[in-house]
C-alpha cells in the first residue's frame, strides 16, 4: 500500500461526532463554502479537500503534498483557506490543471496534523530523524575512511624513503631522532604517528615527529637525485 492511500485511510478511520464536523467535511470534499461553527470545523474541511484533491509522495528526495483542483476558481478557494490557516501552498499546473503544493516537511507535518493525520505526521518526522542519522554516520565514516587514506599513504611514504636511505647506506649518518623514528617506522610500518609517538625514547609532539618524517623524506629525494 502506498503512504498516500496510508494516510487517507487513517483520516477516513476517524469519523467526527459533531454534526458540524461531518458537515465540514462534506463541504471540503465537495470545495463547499465553509461554515465554521466549532474550533474543529476548519480542520475537517481540509480533510475532505486531501481525501478528494489531495495526494502525497513517500518521505524522501521528492517529498511533496499536492491538491490537484479542477479549475482557477477551486485553487483561490483553497488556497484562501490553507492560507488562513498559516500555511500557504506554492502554485504550478499540471496537465492543464492548478495544482497547490508543498514541498517543505515542516509545513507538510503541520498540515497533517491540522486535518487529523497525527500518526502520518509522526512517521514523517521520524524518517527525517532516521535519515538525518544515517547521513551523519555516512559523512562520519566517509571521514575516517579519508582519514586512514592519509595515514596508509603517509606511512607509505615514509617507508618508501626509509629503504632509499638504507639502499644508499646513509642510515648510520641520520642524527639519532632521525635514525630512531626511521627504526620505528621500518618496523611499525602501518602505524599512525598517534601511535609511534608512545614507542619513542624521548616525548615529542605529534607535528615534532611529523617534521622528522618529512626530513626524512627529503633525505631520500636528495639521495636519489644525487
Amino acid at each position: 500500500m502506498s503512504f498516500n492511500s496510508t494516510v487517507k485511510d487513517q483520516l477516513i478511520e476517524t469519523i467526527p461526532k459533531k454534526d458540524c464536523c461531518k458537515s465540514a467535511w462534506s463541504s471540503g470534499y465537495e470545495l463547499l463554502p465553509l461554515e465554521e461553527k466549532c474550533s474543529k470545523d476548519g480542520g475537517y474541511y481540509l480533510r475532505g479537500a486531501f481525501l478528494h484533491f489531495g495526494n502525497i509522495s513517500s518521505p524522501g528526495r521528492n517529498f511533496m503534498l499536492s491538491f490537484v483542483m479542477n479549475d482557477e476558481n477551486d485553487a483561490k478557494t483553497l488556497e484562501a483557506i490553507l492560507e488562513s490557516i498559516g500555511l500557504p501552498p506554492k502554485r504550478s499546473i499540471r496537465k492543464g490543471k492548478p495544482v497547490l503544493y508543498y514541498k517543505a516537511s515542516e509545513s507538510i507535518e503541520d498540515l497533517l496534523s491540522y486535518i487529523g493525520a497525527t500518526k502520518a505526521a509522526l512517521d514523517i518526522i521520524s524518517e527525517k530523524v532516521m535519515s538525518d542519522v544515517r547521513n551523519s554516520t555516512n559523512r562520519l565514516c566517509n571521514a575516517e575512511t579519508a582519514n586512514l587514506d592519509r595515514i596508509a599513504r603517509a606511512a607509505a611514504e615514509q617507508n618508501e624513503a626509509i629503504k632509499i636511505i638504507q639502499k644508499h647506506g646513509a642510515m648510520h649518518n641520520l642524527p639519532a631522532e632521525l635514525r630512531e623514528c626511521a627504526e620505528l617506522r621500518l618496523a611499525n610500518p602501518d602505524m599512525s604517528l598517534t601511535q609511534l609517538l608512545g614507542l619513542l625514547r624521548e616525548p615529542v609532539s605529534k607535528s615534532g615527529l611529523n617534521h622528522r618524517f618529512k626530513k626524512l623524506v627529503e633525505i631520500a629525494e636528495m639521495l636519489e637525485n644525487s
